[in-house]
């Protein structure tokens, strides 16, 4: 970087400019290129050019900034490419007070005037006499044509400060350009405190200052500037050397005759349209105004000038669109306004405020000669530069869940770019970025940002923000239920509408299944299907809202099903009057909560058609009969049988009986003892021919024996396998009936 500076200032001092003018020749200022040229890390000065790190109004990089927002350049640039004669402005890219490159990135913006030339009418000129110190109110403006040197069309204005606290230096850059290029060209920069406006319809302006249509600058007795004011830059262009500035402030006559500012000296002009107020120059102790910068762009050879002017081009002296400037057509001015003494930086001992804002709107204007007070030509429609910062910001806060240990608490700068200072009183902070807009935390609890425009400003708002933790669990819930010929388990997992509860944070937004369980079986639907594989099952229910688990385990065995409910639910029916009337018993140790009566016509694919509730289940009796009527049996075969459902969820299910819409009876199937060796034998009434199959299991559900029967209507005595083999066993028998479970008991043999 040193190298890259002394560079430069060969470069100034090779130049045919001369340096006796109140401002140097061009320069890198606050990191900001005063260079005659629009590019950001690139110096133009004269025909020299080279490459520096630096901001400038428009960037040749997307990865760089640029200090004037471009977005839209397209549009404009077809526009004014085809001719078109258009004016409008362009704010700064980033919001304000933005820090940016180390420096504190207040405002800026940027206007394009219409043109005066030929057919094209320029809109914004004056049109009656009018010169600086008069009150605003008595201009009129309205179409005009003018001097092509008097004829802006591209102007900029931003003001940053060297770092990024309040109290860094403050700058102030502006650039003009005009149609005309040849001769000496005079321009004002009027910077107002309070708000001022053009109204293009009736031509007239508008201002809120109350002091002959300004706002006076105000001192205490020792010079100290206790009110800030209007501010005019009167530039003055000659080629061959740096712009001259005449730096004026509005006060009163009486200020200007009796008060000695303390960092500046009031110079040897005062203009006002009335004696009581008025512009008075101002000059540094020393009795120069060395306080900056200025510099055009300057070809040796006009024709050869590669100055960019804008994403959208520009107009040049031929009245014709162009991507680049002509030589001498740009100039550029770059102010220390803490140097000078107009920082309120410099006086918050005294009640200044550094953070807000020192002026409302600028305000470009162009002159028929020096003279200060001569007759004003071109004007750009007054344009707001540097109004109030509002933290008008947004906050998006966080919610921290049980898959969300970590959250954060995002600011999105609107307008302005705050600087923000972070509290908790519950909560804990984990880490921020580096502006502190974007914090994470990792608890719950309250937390209060305090939010200024910039570094060494006072809070400005507060806002709390309350961090809440959804640590709602779901409600995990297993019922099993046995296939037909227990073939398979049928799981059902939830529970979705105990999970669906009301809590701050809404209900439920679904939920997640993980099952897992004896045999490998694994799963994530809610009701998967499993063979019939005795153990313990596993389901983690997980809410899809916070990530939130809940468990629930259930082992299940051949005596949660068919076994138990063959000792208990005994189910028996008979068709009478057109429909079947069912009945059943059930052991008060069932704690059966209420039945479902279920009803198949193929002995599969059982549908519920009707609940039955166990009112007696604090009775003393140690059976309880219940009773259903099916009043819309199936012509031919009715499958009948009962689900158990106990106080626990526990499921069981009775024996199936099969009953015949057209017969009277129905099948009945018991167990009793055998004549003879004191066996026991299986009794089966049918209502007609079917082929069947006993199978004999232990209690652990494991097969033992198995025998292939003929049966024939009526009843059927079959004597079951068992003689000494199993004796004294308790052993479970069940019948399939055309491969279909139609009984099964445990029995002692």
């Amino acid at each position: 970087m040193k190298s890259s500076i002394s560079t430069l200032f060969i470069i100034v001092v090779l130049l045919p400019f001369s340096s006796y003018a109140q401002l140097t020749n061009g320069g890198i200022n606050a990191y900001f290129g005063v260079d005659g040229d629009t590019r950001n890390n690139y110096v133009k000065y004269g025909p020299v050019t080279g490459s520096i790190l630096s901001d400038d109004w428009f960037s040749s990089l997307s990865s760089s900034y640029n200090v004037i927002d471009t977005s839209g350049a397209s549009v404009y640039l077809s526009i004014l490419q085809a001719g078109g004669n258009i004016g409008f402005n362009k704010r700064m890219s980033v919001p304000l007070y933005s820090k940016v490159n180390g420096k504190l990135w207040l405002d800026a913006v940027y206007g394009r005037d219409y043109i005066g030339s030929n057919s094209l009418i320029d809109s914004t000129g004056f049109t009656i006499a009018s010169k600086n110190g008069d009150n605003p109110v008595n201009w009129m403006g309205g179409q005009k044509n003018f001097p092509d040197k008097d004829d802006l069309v591209d102007v900029f204005a931003h003001m940053r400060r060297d770092g990024t606290n309040v109290h860094d230096s403050l700058w102030f850059f502006t650039g003009v350009s005009t149609v005309g290029t040849s001769g000496s060209r005079y321009f004002d920069i009027e910077l107002y405190k309070n708000n001022f406006s053009y109204n293009s319809i009736s031509g007239t302006f508008s201002t809120a200052g109350t002091d002959a249509g300004h706002t006076q600058w105000i001192f205490d007795a020792s010079g100290n500037i206790i009110q800030t004011g209007d501010m005019i830059v009167a530039v003055n262009f000659t080629p061959g050397i740096a712009p001259v500035v005449d730096l004026r402030i509005w006060v009163s006559q009486t200020t200007y005759s009796t008060i000695t500012p303390a960092y500046f000296s009031f110079g040897p002009n005062f203009d006002g349209a009335t004696p009581a107020f008025g512009y008075a120059s101002i000059l540094s102790k020393a009795g120069a105004t060395n306080f900056g910068s200025g510099i055009s762009n300057y070809s040796a050879t006009p024709a050869q000038d590669t100055t960019y002017s804008t994403p959208w081009g520009t107009e040049n002296s031929s009245k014709i669109w162009a991507t680049q400037y002509q030589s001498l057509q740009f100039i550029e001015v770059g102010l220390n306004l803490t140097r000078i003494g107009l920082d309120p930086a410099l006086y918050t001992a005294l009640g200044l405020n550094p953070c807000q804002s020192l002026f409302s709107d600028i305000f470009f204007k162009s002159r028929a000669s020096n003279s200060f007070v001569s007759q004003m030509h071109d004007f750009v429609t007054p344009l707001k530069f540097l109004r109030n910062p509002v933290l008008d910001y947004s906050l998006q806060p966080d919610t921290l869940r049980c898959n969300r240990s970590v959250g954060n608490i995002q600011i999105t700068n609107n307008s302005t770019a705050g600087y923000y200072t972070w509290q908790t009183t519950n909560g804990n902070i984990s880490g921020s970025n580096s502006d502190s807009s974007n914090i994470n935390i990792n608890k719950a609890g309250t937390y209060i940002v305090s939010a200024s425009p910039a570094l060494g400003c006072p809070a400005t708002r507060t806002d709390t923000v309350i961090i809440p933790i959804d640590t709602f669990p779901p409600v995990a819930s297993i019922i099993a239920a046995i296939g037909s010929n227990y073939s398979y388990l049928q799981f059902y997992g939830g529970d979705t509408a105990a999970s669906n509860y009301i809590t701050p944070f809404g209900g439920s937004k679904g939920l997640l299944w993980n099952w897992n369980g004896p045999g490998g079986f694994a799963s994530t639907i809610q009701n998967p299907i499993n063979d019939t594989t005795w153990g313990t099952y596993q389901l983690i229910v997980t809410e899809k809202r916070n990530g939130c688990k809940d468990t629930a385990l259930k082992t299940l065995s051949f005596w949660d099903f068919g076994t138990l409910a063959g000792r208990y639910l005994n189910l028996s029916g008979v068709y009478k009057n057109q429909s079947v009337q069912l009945s059943w018993s059930d052991n008060v140790e069932s704690n059966a909560d209420y039945y479902e009566i279920e009803k198949s016509s193929t002995n599969s694919g059982f549908n519920k058609i009707g609940t039955v509730f166990n009112l007696n289940s604090n009775g003393l009796s140690t059976v309880n009969f219940f009773s259903f009527t099916d009043n819309s049996p199936y012509a031919g075969d009715n499958y009948y049988r009962i689900k158990s459902i106990s106080k626990q969820g526990l499921i069981s299910y009775s024996n199936i009986i099969d009953i015949n819409g057209d017969l009277p009876n129905s099948r009945k199937i018991y167990l009793i003892n055998s004549f003879g060796e004191g066996g026991v034998s299986l009794a089966c009434n049918t209502d007609k021919e079917c082929s069947g199959k006993i199978v004999l299991y232990n209690i652990i559900g494991q097969s033992l024996e198995s025998q292939t029967v003929q049966l024939s209507k009526g009843l059927n005595i079959i004597d079951l396998p068992v003689v000494n083999k199993h004796k004294s066993e308790v052993l479970v028998v069940s019948l399939f009936i055309n491969n279909q479970l139609a009984f099964t008991q445990k029995a002692l043999f």
